[in-house]
């Protein structure tokens, strides 16, 4: 019992990937009382969201009151849901933008996502009739090997404990990625629905009907090099086909697949942010189809 209060301690208060979507949370909450009472739209993925829409911007420059409820696509879709739905008021949109892979297979529990609703003093969000058991929820706490030995790897070799830092966190909770790192296409993406995957989005939609809020998907923008481009996009339009059996679906000619590599940082799914900037006005041409605005 020692060991684990130990293990959950440092989780809770010291793990350095935790920390930093700790400080994006506060971010997130800060600014959502300078965003309009009513008609907000909510966008809710994992990185790929987080990275690439600043809120500020929408609000300030398109008049969309937005909150960037993106976080780490390792917490799960069924957490992240569940974390934007915590916000969301009768009269909202809810625009997923889930990664592909997020949705091509299990839709369970993430323990990033139980780490982080800890950290934040949540542990309500894993609850109810789908939610997640306590022993579970105990267990997920510890740190695991995996990351007590990357970690002392980092320690010996004198690296940063992570590659990402509070301080490139922006207003709105938007993350000015500022590591750099050689991105390479990904090839084929997902091209449908897991059978799990389609009822989960089967029941929030209906819990967001329930609510009073609109619910539609539309894919994240994700780097496709020209070679894999029309490929990846042939994938996304089986993708968003399955998806609208479920949802309403948003989407543009890029269909999620852009091919400037000098717009992404250090991932496929990570801008830079003159590549988010981008990004952001894309997104809000979209929602204003949506909102009937033209």
């Amino acid at each position: 019992m020692a060991t684990w209060a130990a293990c959950a301690s440092y989780t809770v208060r010291l793990n350095p990937e935790v920390r930093f979507f700790h400080a994006v949370h506060r971010a997130k909450l800060d600014w959502e009382p300078q965003v309009g009472p009513t008609n907000r739209v909510l966008f809710v993925a994992g990185s790929s969201c987080m990275t690439s829409l600043d809120p500020v911007h929408l609000e300030k420059e398109h008049g969309i009151h937005a909150l960037n409820l993106g976080l780490g696509a390792g917490m799960g879709p069924r957490f992240l849901a569940r974390y934007a739905l915590d916000r969301a008021r009768p009269g909202d949109r809810m625009l997923l933008s889930f990664e592909q892979g997020l949705l091509a297979g299990p839709v369970g529990w993430d323990s990033l996502g139980v780490q982080f609703a800890a950290a934040i003093g949540r542990p309500d969000l894993l609850g109810g009739p789908d939610g997640y058991g306590i022993t579970s929820t105990l267990l997920s706490l510890r740190p695991g090997g995996y990351h007590v030995f990357t970690l002392l790897g980092k320690l010996a070799l004198r690296q940063p404990l992570y590659r990402y830092g509070a301080a490139e966190v922006r207003p709105g909770g938007w993350h000015a990625v500022a590591a750099r790192r050689p991105v390479e296409s990904p090839g084929i993406l997902p091209d449908a629905l897991s059978p799990q995957a389609r009822q989960w989005l089967r029941e929030l939609k209906a819990e967001c009907d329930r609510k009073g809020i609109q619910v539609a998907y539309t894919p994240p923008w994700l780097y496709g090099s020209g070679h894999d481009a029309s490929a990846m996009r042939e994938a996304n339009l089986r993708f968003l086909a399955d998806v609208g059996t479920v949802l309403p679906v948003l989407r543009d000619e890029e269909l999620g697949v852009h091919t400037e590599v000098g717009d992404y940082a250090d991932t496929v799914a990570h801008p830079t942010p003159e590549g988010a900037a981008v990004n952001t006005d894309r997104m809000a041409r979209l929602v204003e189809g949506w909102l009937g605005r033209r």
